[in-house]
């Protein structure tokens, strides 16, 4: 019979991978506070096509035009 719930004690570190997660099945609400720092970003992951547009807007274009030329 297969599990229709595994108890997260029976997962160890580097048991799931992004391969194993349904597209879309993490979610920012999903997320906790501060779980995504700074150091868990890799070099070069976030471009300027990546960042809202609504970000300049915001008070921090200064810091994006720093950051993105």
């Amino acid at each position: 019979m297969a599990l229709s719930k595994i108890n997260s004690r029976a997962i160890t570190d580097l048991t799931i991978s992004a391969d194993d997660l349904a597209s879309g099945s993490i979610t920012t609400a999903k997320l906790a506070d501060t779980s995504i720092t700074t150091a868990k970003i890799e070099n070069n992951a976030v471009t300027k096509d990546k960042v809202d547009t609504t970000v300049a807007s915001t008070g921090k274009s200064i810091a994006m035009s720093l950051v993105f030329g």
